[in-house]
């Protein structure tokens, strides 16, 4: 394997979303949010397969590099990932980029639900889109993980621009690796992702990469949405 994409879709059931997942996201403990919350999850979840376009892409390479001040090279394109990220990537033999949306409708339901003043429901959909995108990005990963295991390689844990000391500003380079309007992704002026609920960033793999518990303590965002869904669900 030298260069390759890889382009994934899911519908919303395919993910397996359930009210303890959204809970989680939202503080709680699953199974222990106060009514009427649960009631109003599990309606919210019923309504998101038409607002959903679940769409991912893998950019694999096993042209990757890792220098310990703090950069890594992918496919001849050099990022300054910071010390932190490059220490978990610094025996990878390749490395995967990933981008993934779940698609503007659920977005858009959300602030329209605020607008409206029904702000819990607006809210409650909102963190179904961030479980929605995180839950897809697993799925690649498992998928991308188990190919990789038959070949004798191990992945690391994924790691995002914006995290961790990794400038946003270089998504222009992440995305520069893949077609325009790659899953319906497009960069803001300010180097964010539209849809609002998109993901990208980095794995390595190699036989001597290590992928553990979620580690992010590694980020200083404490008010991380997506760090609230993984340490729930890697606890």
């Amino acid at each position: 394997m030298q260069t390759e994409l890889r382009d994934f879709s899911y519908s919303f059931g395919e993910l397996n979303i359930n009210i303890g997942m959204v809970e989680e996201a939202m503080g709680y403990l699953a199974g222990q949010s106060p009514e009427p919350i649960p009631a109003m999850i599990a309606t919210a979840l019923e309504e998101c397969e038409p607002l959903c376009d679940i769409r991912g892409s893998l950019f694999i390479s096993s042209d990757f590099a890792c220098a310990k001040s703090g950069f890594f090279e992918i496919a001849d394109v050099t990022f300054n990932g910071g010390t932190k990220i490059v220490r978990q990537l610094e025996n990878a033999e390749g490395g995967i980029l990933f981008i993934c949306s779940a698609g503007k409708g659920i977005s858009e339901k959300s602030k329209s639900l605020m607008a409206s003043a029904d702000l819990i429901e607006g809210y409650i959909l909102d963190v179904i889109g961030s479980v929605t995108v995180e839950a897809a990005v697993e799925k690649m990963q498992d998928y991308i993980e188990v190919e990789l295991t038959g070949h004798g390689l191990k992945l690391t844990n994924r790691y995002s621009p914006g995290y961790c000391g990794w400038s946003l500003e270089e998504q222009k380079l992440l995305f520069g690796l893949f077609p325009d309007n790659q899953c319906g992704i497009r960069l803001t002026d300010s180097f964010l992702m539209y849809p609002v609920k998109s993901v990208s960033g980095v794995m390595g793999f190699g036989k001597n990469v290590k992928k553990g518990a979620y580690e992010c303590q590694l980020c200083e965002l404490v008010t991380c949405m997506y760090r609230k869904i993984r340490l729930a669900r890697h606890k």
